[in-house]
């Protein structure tokens, strides 16, 4: 995890999730590089005996993925993870013994490697893994500013990179430079729905790893 301690101006993550609920049916994780379903639902956040979970989804074949963003890679920092798996099987599983969970990790621009599996004995744990530090951020970027001083509308994918390219570099002093430089940037993005959609995604999304 090795994310910075939690501001007294953290934000209301269930007034987010109330505008994120309609906005992210359809959308993709393949963007990221993850072959998984679109997104039927983003269901709300359930309180966990260690926090909560930065993204819990409902997929449109059945199965759930459960989105972690994480700036370390050690192996005692997946500990807290499996922890959160099993407090989710135990809120969402039917026992009809079709319950299937998916763990997907975004790691920040700090993480350039890490192991595809972590072992712990009596339990493996196989994340999908999405490493921002491969992410081409400048390019991206100019490319969908290009397109939003243009007037044309983003597409789901360019809007997923938005939500994430805050956190595809280094440190949390940049990440909150390029988080207040893609808030302006979104603040100008046509069509309302979109422009909500980014600024509150993008806000869950780098909670904790920057200065507000």
């Amino acid at each position: 995890m090795d994310t910075m301690s939690k501001e007294k101006n953290s934000p209301d993550r269930d007034a987010l999730h109330k505008v994120l609920a309609q906005a992210y049916k359809g959308k993709s994780f393949a963007v990221l590089g993850i072959k998984l379903p679109p997104i039927r639902e983003l269901l709300p956040a359930i309180p966990l005996r260690d926090g909560s979970v930065d993204g819990l989804f409902l997929l449109e074949d059945g199965t759930y993925a459960v989105v972690e963003y994480a700036s370390g890679c050690h192996k005692t920092d997946m500990v807290k993870y499996t922890e959160h798996l099993a407090e989710i099987m135990e809120r969402y599983d039917n026992e009809d013994g079709c319950f299937n969970l998916h763990l997907i990790i975004i790691y920040t621009g700090d993480v350039e490697k890490a192991e595809p599996v972590f072992d712990f004995g009596c339990l493996t744990l196989h994340p999908e893994q999405v490493f921002l530090s491969r992410m081409d951020g400048n390019a991206e970027l100019e490319s969908i500013r290009q397109k939003i001083h243009s007037g044309i509308v983003l597409t789901d994918d360019e809007l997923m990179k938005l939500v994430v390219l805050p956190l595809s570099v280094p440190g949390s002093e940049r990440k909150t430079q390029l988080f207040d430089e893609i808030s302006s940037l979104a603040g100008n993005i046509p069509d309302e729905e979109q422009r909500a959609f980014v600024l509150s995604a993008m806000t869950l999304a780098t909670d904790g790893f920057i200065s507000r």
